[in-house]
């Protein structure tokens, strides 16, 4: 008997030391000793290995540091707990953190009816529809936020930015109005004034405005250095006496705290002043220009300024650590310009080989070396990444998007595939892929298939009614087009993209007039090189 008492005993001691880590754990966290945090984590997952409340801290941690092992951590959370509609939002909110939209919004659709009536789920289908890019819906979602929670003013500040998204003037008004009367609260003030500068800025509000939200930013307690650094670019910009006075503080502010003074050199950079950045590196001591992210920040200073032989000598014989792909990429800029070609292939295949081994890495390179102009180097890149499952979403959507630009038909094409093999219900992607399988010729008995299911899927729907037509129209069905294109309404017809193909209908059918009409309108969107092609023959057919 009392074996099993002292058995139980050691339990019971065990149970209270496990939650006396986890609360020391957390206390450490919101301190800002992550260290300590993570120690004490360790322990508490050593005591009870299936502790909801240790994992909780280490998601936390791994949130913290942008590592993608948060992911893992909050699943195995909701693994253990799953009716915790808190747990299940923390999930979707670190989907949301590291891209993965799908996964954030499969995980909002589990949480049951009592959870989807919470101030918080709104809130995450809100940053949601955010990332899905619907401005619209993410508006909607905040005001149902606000609703619930009226007294959050953390909350109110979220509805006045997606206010300010919105195309309607009055609906910015609202938002700016709500971010006015924020800059009262201690605890939103700092967050509110940032706003309306930065919203400042992009609408090109007058600049002494400007300069007043500036200053007050920059004097709050609470400031962070990207609010003098703000302030700093109002000044400049406003050709301020007080500029170069605050420059000179904000640099000596900057000199012992590298993320600082990384954040001034990069803004300097972005600045056009890089040759400032030089100068003033150059009074610093060298162990500050060391310190990681400092550089980073100077490499591209001297990228900036074309000073080629300068940046092959700071990247030749240093060590970034985790970070040495990004070395090795500038070095290799730096070898590109000076006609090195053999020497830039060694440090650029270095560079990817590198970086190859997160996706994060990759992704960051890809994101650098498409700003330097290295379009075929970068296109490379994202194809790497669309085979990383935690990114490829992002990066197919990326290249999406630069096809698109590029007018690229086939690249499309093989984007549109890859995404349809990995999510064969999303509808727009089918859709997309028949079209463009259409317009190239490519696999033509699938793509008819496509259009026409997705047709009796949604009847209503004008693309896929302009799909549809479009495969009966590439048959050789001209009128049988029309006549699926003629169960729009007007305003649908008169939309551009349909107004394109229904112009390139009319005209195959003779209706020369009326298809001059809509040709018209067709050219206000943008259209692929085939779409042109298509274009420029109705148009010729209809004079």
């Amino acid at each position: 008997m009392f074996v099993f008492i002292a058995w139980g005993g050691w339990q019971v001691y065990q149970r209270w030391e496990e939650r006396h880590l986890v609360r020391r754990a957390a206390a450490y966290l919101s301190g800002g000793d992550v260290k300590s945090a993570a120690l004490s984590t360790l322990r508490a997952l050593q005591l009870n290995s299936n502790s909801a409340r240790a994992m909780r801290i280490v998601a936390q941690i791994a949130e913290q540091a942008q590592d993608r092992t948060a992911l893992d951590w909050r699943r195995k959370i909701v693994g253990l707990k799953p009716h915790s509609t808190q747990d299940d939002l923390a999930l979707a909110d670190c989907a949301l953190q590291f891209g993965e939209i799908n996964a954030a919004g499969k995980t909002l659709a589990s949480i049951d009816d009592g959870g989807k009536q919470t101030a918080a789920f709104h809130a995450t289908a809100a940053r949601l529809a955010k990332a899905r890019q619907d401005v619209a819906e993410a508006k909607n979602e905040w005001s149902e936020v606000v609703r619930l929670a009226p007294d959050d003013e953390s909350y109110q500040v979220q509805f006045a930015l997606s206010c300010l998204e919105q195309p309607v003037a009055a609906e910015r008004e609202q938002g700016l109005a709500l971010l006015e009367k924020l800059r009262n609260s201690p605890t939103q003030r700092s967050g509110a004034t940032r706003s309306l500068i930065v919203d400042g800025i992009a609408h090109r509000r007058p600049v002494e405005g400007l300069r007043s939200l500036g200053h007050d930013l920059q004097s709050y307690p609470e400031a962070i250095f990207s609010d003098k650094l703000l302030y700093l670019g109002i000044l400049r910009q406003s050709y301020d006496p007080e500029y170069t006075t605050y420059l000179t503080k904000i640099e000596n502010e900057a000199a012992a705290k590298p993320d600082d003074l990384a954040a001034l050199l990069t803004w300097m950079n972005g600045n056009e002043i890089s040759i400032v950045a030089i100068d003033f590196a150059r009074s610093l001591p060298e162990g500050a220009l060391n310190a990681w992210p400092v550089p980073w920040a100077m490499a591209e200073a001297y990228a900036k300024v074309n000073d080629w032989s300068a940046l092959e000598s700071f990247t030749a014989n240093s060590n970034w650590h985790q970070f040495d792909f990004l070395r090795r990429a500038y070095l290799a800029r730096a070898l590109r310009a000076e006609n090195k070609p053999a020497a830039t292939e060694r440090e650029w295949a270095g560079a990817v080989k590198s970086a190859s081994a997160q996706s994060q890495s990759l992704l960051l390179l890809a994101r650098i070396v498409f700003e330097w102009g290295w379009k075929n180097e970068s296109v490379d890149l994202v194809w790497q990444l669309a085979k990383y499952p935690e990114v490829q979403f992002e990066a197919l959507h990326t290249l999406y998007l630069q096809y698109t630009k590029a007018g690229d038909t086939e690249g499309l094409y093989r984007v549109l595939a890859r995404l349809t093999e990995i999510d064969p219900g999303d509808l727009k992607v089918q859709n997309n892929l028949a079209q463009v399988s259409l317009l190239l010729n490519a696999d033509l008995e699938r793509a008819r298939r496509r259009a026409a299911n997705l047709y009796r899927k949604e009847p209503s729907n004008g693309v896929y009614v302009s799909t549809y037509a479009f495969s009966l129209y590439a048959k050789g069905d001209a009128k049988g087009a029309l006549k699926v294109m003629r169960t729009l309404r007007k305003d649908q017809l008169s939309e551009p993209p349909l107004a394109a193909y229904y112009g390139i209908f009319l005209a195959a059918s003779g209706e020369k007039n009326k298809a001059r009409e809509y040709l018209e309108l067709g050219r206000q969107t943008e259209l692929l090189p085939e779409e042109r092609t298509l274009l420029d023959r109705a148009e010729a057919a209809s004079k």
